[in-house]
């Protein structure tokens, strides 16, 4: 698959190189190493191919492409110009009565050291069926590359001498063949050829947000069922509690019952009323067993007048009523509950808002582009940009890692991990929920 470049009708767009990723040019082979698809074939195979063995034809197709993605790792003004450097440099070696520099482009050992078996399994990976389009996205087949990697360097010969040990970062001498030079160059060039398609989950604005908020309010002050006011009380809890603390839809199962209960009485504070958004559990970020965090959240947003303390008081009070009082906030049939239990009821409140008012474009794909995953996350951030919140109290919010120099060297730093050691600084975070 070649992706085109297409305007927003989805017309191609008119490419000077017609036959770009279809044919090599002059001068490839002298900026990438080369071997035919016979001598490929031959490495792998350790035989010539049979003439009525359909694998074997099939092999050579996956042969000719990777090689032409290799040379197309460069673009045309590149290898021109390199070109055309190596033949003035050449002319000097004739003239000079020197041996030319193209004889040591071969021969190779006859084994396949630049990864084309690997490249091989690439390439079939990304012809499978994508989601959103005929083929998978670069992201999801590029992990082939990852994984053979793995399985080689697990292997007696996959990685040598340990160059450099301090601490926890090592520097090992690696014999596997897909970080050979030919498989990197493999791989820029199927990169450029298959594009990316970046897939977003759609931000949710805070009006829509509000509005949710109002409708499901009214909706459990009719409710009479127990059953039923619960499950409007987790989704305002989902909506309005994820979208004021920024979390990803899979932190969210993670929000822990007893700390969370019992920093309610914060709400009572006649300043900066609040509670405690306990997480407990590996996330993105935060990967050890047994590690957690928590985020500060105001009792009413300060513009937008969302009351995330009231619908989190409203549940807990309903959980407790049940006789429970620990484990996780969100439990349903699973232990430990899972998105897909919530994932009908976020949707049909979508739906639902879209369907009666104007909210929501009617051309927006609910199912498709409003996941459960990073909606919330992402309205919260374009909101809190929106009211002008400094960039570093969004990243600590979102616990986004950021690039800091310390004693001259670059490391990887989590605002967050700075800001839960110190309690001083739980009014920083309440800036954040305040101002939404």
């Amino acid at each position: 698959m070649i992706r085109q470049a297409c305007d927003d009708d989805g017309v191609p767009l008119p490419d000077k190189e017609e036959k770009r990723f279809i044919r090599a040019r002059p001068g490839d082979m002298l900026m990438v190493p080369f071997q035919c698809d016979l001598c490929h074939f031959r490495n792998i195979m350790q035989r010539d191919p049979f003439s009525e063995e359909p694998n074997d034809f099939e092999i050579l197709e996956y042969i000719r492409r990777a090689n032409l993605d290799a040379f197309w790792g460069r673009e045309s003004s590149t290898v021109s110009k390199n070109l055309s450097v190596l033949l003035r440099a050449e002319r000097c070696f004739d003239r000079l009565g020197m041996p030319s520099a193209v004889d040591q482009l071969g021969p190779f050992p006859l084994k396949d050291t630049m990864g084309m078996q690997s490249a091989i399994a690439v390439l079939d990976k990304s012809l499978d069926k994508g989601k959103y389009e005929a083929f998978v996205q670069w992201e999801t087949f590029r992990k082939t590359r990852s994984a053979l990697t793995n399985l080689h360097q697990a292997c007696v010969d996959g990685l040598s001498d340990t160059m450099m040990s301090y601490e926890v970062k090592k520097l090992w001498i690696s014999n596997v063949s897909t970080h050979s030079f030919w498989f990197s160059r493999f791989m820029v060039g199927l990169h450029k050829r298959v594009g990316e398609v970046v897939k977003q989950d759609w931000p949710m604005p805070i009006e829509v947000l509000q509005y949710i908020d109002r409708r499901l309010d009214r909706l459990w002050m009719v409710e009479t069922d127990h059953s039923a006011r619960k499950r409007i009380a987790e989704m305002a809890v989902w909506y309005v509690v994820g979208f004021c603390s920024g979390l990803r839809g899979e932190e969210m199962p993670l929000i822990e019952l007893t700390g969370t209960a019992r920093s309610l009485k914060f709400l009572e504070e006649e300043e900066d009323p609040h509670f405690l958004l306990r997480l407990k559990g590996r996330t993105k970020g935060m990967l050890l067993a047994g590690s957690g965090f928590e985020i500060p959240i105001v009792a009413i947003t300060g513009t937008s007048n969302l009351e995330p303390g009231k619908w989190m008081k409203r549940l807990v009070n309903m959980i407790f009523e049940e006789g429970r009082t620990g484990g996780k906030l969100f439990q349903r049939r699973f232990k430990p509950a899972k998105l897909i239990e919530f994932e009908e009821d976020w949707y049909d409140i979508l739906l639902s808002v879209q369907d009666t008012t104007d909210l929501i474009d009617k051309s927006l794909d609910i199912r498709e582009n409003a996941g459960i995953l990073r909606t919330l996350r992402r309205g919260f951030t374009s909101h809190a940009i929106n009211m002008e919140i400094p960039q570093e109290l969004i990243n600590a919010f979102n616990r986004w890692r950021e690039e800091a120099k310390e004693n001259g060297r670059k490391g990887s730093v989590r605002t967050i991990d700075l800001y839960s050691q110190l309690d001083t600084l739980k009014p920083t975070f309440l800036r954040v929920s305040s101002a939404l």
